[in-house]
Parts: structure tokens; C-alpha cells; sequence
């Protein structure tokens, strides 16, 4: 098969529920397994089902949902976002594929519900897998002649072959805990907060008294985490493992187990795909489907069936028998739709290739952090988009109690609480840069100064960077400025790919000072709100770029308007523009002429790998 070129959008459910990111890895795992030696030639660009950045489906050769439970109406608000994106699939000609869907309810008088049967009957869908409830589906959704419909596992049984994990025979029992509202959301079970926190307690008492070690762990959500803090709070003693920051880390931590009680399917899920014996507590139906396709109902405690002594007999039961799963054919049906839909219905579409685009995107943050965080300046995550071949980084840096240049986007209280800092009323909220550097980003993420962005900016020739440093205090903008122009120095980086951008004019005459004049100035425009007064200050900005020979100057997006645009290209002034979440603001920014365009959550690449 010739798929040279094939661009497919993943569509994913992103959030810090890393079971749905572990079915998005194991979804692009199976679509590169399809693709074969055509795979190096191809590409799976990952869409956030929430983002409504539906300007990249007309990029797209083909949509496949990863999977998840999306057909439902009563919880959450999927079924919204669905809809959209098939709409536009079938408006733009682009095949839609639904990857192991779990279906939850059927009610024709609810709009919501005829909405989704409308939209899984166009045209586009040439393929639907169920994970839950194939039966309704078919009998229920299918209106239309043809639709193919087949019954399948999740796609994460293939857990252990996606993250290649090695299992380690700890000993330890894992318990998976999810919020204690969960119950009550889905299932309408009279089991709430005291419930599970004497349930977690007493199953503790039995697993100890059978001589069992256990350890406390969540799939990542924040409100796991916190009922997680609440059951160890309980319990008294013991330990509850670090929360986790991707998807990769939640499958080597069950991989870490011995067995699992597990509440949230995705922990099930991948605790079977490892091998591991799994007890799982039912508070969706969704668990029972599973429960029932791999033969192992008797593992999984219903609502009114939910005690201590049932679960640690269970799983002592399952222990003994050992992990069960979806076997070879179960895991096989997962791939062999995807395989059949990626080989009979994508193909390169002739759309005209847009000009380089990628290299007009600013990395904001240094890269952010995983799409998550709002550029909290991590090296960690510049060295994986340095890696990754990304154009232009932003780094923010601010000045440290000592004068120094650390990095970070403003001596705020969110980003002191992300650094584990509360500061006392009336408190200078600068740290020193040596007690910044001691500290990490949510526990986390490594910190830096800007020495060592500085060192690895210099190992890529191609990169540039715009330094952000805000609006430095008084006191102690002429050490940040003097640590800033002797770390460039240092680092022979001392030339027209670093970029500073200053925000007043007494910060344009304080840089000045250090000598350092061997770097583009980019200097920042206000917003204006449509008032005279703030008309002026745009006016005096631009006619001081004039003035100082400034030819690049920095606004928010919503001050990027056509009248400015117009403005500066008159002046024969470049724009960079910060920043935006979608790719369709991107490219229309970039198109009404804006030098570079901010984002946290597109990258360079990415924008070159879709558009082009």
C-alpha cells in the first residue's frame, strides 16, 4: 500500500486521567502497526477532542476517535464535541473512523442522543468499533445501510506492547483510588465519601493481617489524588505513590504491582493487558462490559457487593488463578478494523501544501510542559522540542531576589504555590536564585536559570530565542540585565537570533547600558480599548520603535487586530503575537502578516507537519 505522505488525526480526550491517554498511545501504537514500513512516511498528528480547533481537519487525510466512552449524552459533554468534528470531516471530504468506542445509553427522545445518531450515520464514517455495548449500538444508533459495526476490546490491552514494560514481581498490592463522587455520578450508588474511606481502611486491616504490603496510587487526576490524600489520612500509615505526569509513568507503576483494586477502568485495563490479577469496583456499566468480555465477572464487585471482605477475597481468589485478559483474538480485534479501515479508506487527499508555517510558531515557556501547564519554563521540556527540530523558543526570565536571571513567567502566587512557596503577607515574593533552583514545577519538573538555557540554546545553531523578562523592578534590573548580556557573552550566543523583549522605555535605555547591542530589541505594544487615551499610547510606542530603530514589536492576540496590522506594516514594523491555543488562529494570524506567532499547545513542528 502506498500511504506515502497520509496525515491522520488522532482525536484523544486529553486530560490528567492518564487511562485516556494510555488508550491514545495505544491507538497510534496500532495505526503505525497498520501502516507497516510505511509508517516513517506517514504521520498521526494528536488532536484534543475539546480544543474546537476544527481548521485542522481540512489538513487532515483521515479523523479516527482513539477511543473512549463517546457515545453518551449524560455525563460529560462529548457527544458536543463528536458531533462538531464529524460535521467538518464530512463537510471537507476527510473518512472518520471510531476506534473502540464505549456507548453508554440510548434515549431517542433526548436531542442529545438523536444528535449523535445523526452524526455516526453520515457519510464520512466508514467504521465504527464498539468497546461497551455493541448490541445497542447496532440496534439502536445504525440507521444507516452499510455502516460497519464490529464488537472489540480497548484498545489498551495493548498496553504491554505500546510502553514495553517489564513487570516486577513486588509483592505489593496497588489500590486504585478515584474521587468518591464517581459513584454516585454514574451508577446513582448510595456509596459516598464515608463509604469508601472505611471500605479503603478495612480492606487495608485484611491485606495486612494477610501479611501483604499495599500501595496507594491514582491514574493522575487532581481530584483522585485529593480523596487518595483523605483514604491514607485514614488509614493512618503507610504510603501513597507520587502523582503521576504521564501516561507512560501510570502503566510502569502497575507494571510495579503484584495486583490491583482497582476503581478506574484504565487501571483495570492495563493491570490485565501486564498480566496482574485485577479486582475491579463497578461505578459504571462500562466495568461490567469489560468484567464480562474477559470471562471474569466474579472479579469485579458490584455496587451493592462492594465490601472489604469481598474485595480481599477476590483478590486472593484471582491471585491464585492469575492475570486474565483479552487474549490473542481479543487483542487482535482491536487492530484488525483499524488495519482495515486505514488500508481501504485513507489516502493522501491532493490539497494545495501551504507555505512554511511551522517556522513562524514561538514555543512559548520554553515548550510549556506537556501541553498542560501554561509556560512554566522547564528545560525538560525545551530538550524535547530542541530535539523535535522546533524553530523559535520563548523563555521567560525574571529576576531573582539576587539579581540573578532565573526562569520563570512572574513571581506570582500560582506560580510560588506551583513551586511548594506560600510567601508571608507583606513579603518580597523573589526567591533567591539558589532557593529557585532547589525547587520543582508541581513537585515535578525540573527549574532552570537562564545559564542553562543559554548552554543548550548554543548547541543548536538554527534555534532563536526571545527573552521575556517582563517588567523588572528597579532595584534590581541592572544586575538582570548585566547577568543576562555576560551569559550571552559566555555562551558566544551574542548575535541576531536572540531576541529581548522590553516593555518600557526606561528598559530599553537600561539594556543599552550593558553593551550588549548585538541582539534584536523587540519592544511591546498595549492594548488598546478603543479609547483615545489608549489609541495614543499604541501611536507613542510605535513612533519610539521609530525612534530607536525597533522594527519588531510584541501584543496579546486580542490587540492584533486588522487596523493594527495595517498600522505596523505601514511603519514597516514585524509583529509577534502571544499566543493562542489553536492552529486555525495560528495560520489565519500568521496569514494577516504577524512575524512569529505564540502558542503553548502547537508547536513549530506541528504546524509544519500539518500544514505542509
Amino acid at each position: 500500500m502506498d500511504k506515502e505522505g497520509l496525515k491522520i488525526l488522532l482525536v484523544c480526550i486529553t486530560n490528567k486521567n492518564y487511562g485516556d491517554t494510555v488508550i491514545a498511545d495505544c491507538t497510534e501504537y496500532l495505526i503505525n502497526k497498520a501502516l507497516g514500513k510505511e509508517a516513517s512516511r506517514c504521520r498521526v498528528l494528536r488532536y484534543s477532542m475539546t480544543s474546537g480547533d476544527l481548521v485542522q481537519i481540512k489538513y487532515a487525510d483521515a479523523v479516527v476517535f482513539a477511543g473512549g466512552g463517546l457515545i453518551k449524552f449524560r455525563q460529560e459533554e462529548f457527544y458536543k464535541n463528536v458531533c462538531e468534528i464529524v460535521e467538518e470531516a464530512e463537510k471537507q471530504g476527510v473518512p472518520v473512523f471510531f476506534n473502540s468506542v464505549g456507548v453508554e445509553g440510548f434515549d431517542e427522545g433526548d436531542e442529545r442522543c438523536r444528535m449523535l445518531i445523526d452524526t455516526v450515520n453520515l457519510n464520512c464514517v466508514k467504521g465504527v468499533t464498539v468497546r461497551d455495548d455493541a448490541e445497542l449500538f447496532r440496534r439502536q444508533y445504525v440507521r444507516r445501510k452499510g455502516l460497519r459495526v464490529k464488537p472489540v476490546f480497548d484498545p489498551a490491552v495493548w498496553a504491554k506492547d505500546c510502553y514495553n514494560i517489564n513487570v516486577e514481581n513486588s509483592g505489593i498490592i496497588g489500590l486504585n483510588i478515584a474521587r468518591a463522587g464517581l459513584f454516585a455520578d454514574y451508577s446513582g450508588a448510595d456509596i459516598d465519601e464515608k463509604f469508601l474511606l472505611d471500605f479503603w481502611t478495612e480492606t487495608v486491616k485484611r491485606l495486612e493481617d494477610k501479611g501483604l504490603q499495599w500501595r496507594i496510587f491514582t491514574n493522575g487526576l487532581n481530584s483522585d489524588e485529593e480523596f487518595a490524600k483523605k483514604v491514607l489520612e485514614k488509614i493512618g500509615h503507610g504510603e501513597k505513590l507520587p502523582q503521576i505526569a504521564d501516561s507512560e509513568q501510570l502503566v510502569k507503576m502497575i507494571g510495579g504491582f503484584s495486583a490491583v483494586i482497582a476503581t478506574r477502568m484504565h487501571a483495570c485495563i492495563t493491570a490485565c493487558s501486564l498480566g496482574l490479577p485485577c479486582v475491579g469496583l463497578v461505578w459504571s456499566e462500562k466495568l461490567r462490559f469489560w468484567s464480562e468480555k474477559t470471562g471474569t465477572p466474579e472479579r469485579y464487585l458490584s455496587p451493592d457487593n462492594i465490601t472489604a471482605e469481598n474485595a480481599v477475597a477476590a483478590l486472593e481468589k484471582a491471585m491464585s488463578e492469575g492475570g486474565k485478559s483479552a487474549g490473542y483474538f481479543g487483542k487482535r480485534s482491536v487492530y484488525t478494523e483499524l488495519r482495515r479501515f486505514i488500508v481501504k479508506e485513507c489516502f493522501p487527499r491532493k490539497i494545495k501544501h501551504e507555505r512554511e508555517l511551522g517556522s513562524k510558531v514561538l514555543e512559548v515557556g520554553m515548550g510549556g510542559i506537556q501541553y498542560k501547564y501554561r509556560a512554566p519554563n522547564s528545560p525538560d521540556e525545551m530538550r524535547r522540542r530542541l530535539k523535535e527540530n522546533c524553530y523559535n523558543v520563548e523563555v521567560d526570565i525574571r529576576a531573582s531576589a539576587d539579581g540573578k536571571a532565573v526562569c520563570i513567567n512572574g513571581w506570582t502566587d500560582k506560580n510560588l504555590s506551583l513551586l511548594g512557596v506560600t510567601p508571608a503577607e507583606g513579603a518580597p515574593k523573589e526567591l533567591t536564585r539558589e532557593d529557585f533552583l532547589s525547587r520543582r514545577i508541581d513537585g515535578k519538573y525540573p527549574v532552570c536559570a537562564f545559564d542553562e538555557v543559554a548552554k543548550l540554546a548554543a548547541e543548536y545553531d538554527s534555534i532563536r530565542l526571545l527573552l521575556d523578562v517582563g517588567k523588572p523592578p528597579k532595584a534590581l534590573i541592572n544586575d538582570l540585565f548585566a547577568d543576562i548580556a555576560q551569559t550571552l557573552k559566555d555562551n558566544g550566543i551574542v548575535r541576531k537570533r536572540i531576541m529581548i523583549r522590553l516593555q518600557r522605555e526606561s528598559d530599553v535605555a537600561a539594556w543599552k547600558k550593558t553593551g550588549c547591542n548585538n541582539i534584536t530589541l523587540v519592544y511591546y505594544l498595549p492594548p488598546s480599548d478603543g479609547s483615545e487615551e489608549q489609541n495614543e499610547k499604541q501611536v507613542k510606542a510605535v513612533e519610539f520603535c521609530k525612534a530607536k530603530g525597533i522594527t519588531i514589536i510584541s501584543c496579546e492576540a486580542a490587540t492584533y487586530t486588522e487596523d493594527v496590522a495595517a498600522m505596523l506594516k505601514a511603519n514597516h514594523i514585524r509583529a509577534v503575537v502571544f499566543s493562542y491555543d489553536k492552529a486555525g488562529d495560528i495560520i489565519d494570524t500568521i496569514e494577516r502578516g504577524a512575524f512569529l506567532v505564540g502558542s503553548v499547545f502547537c508547536s513549530g513542528r506541528y504546524i509544519q507537519q500539518l500544514t505542509h
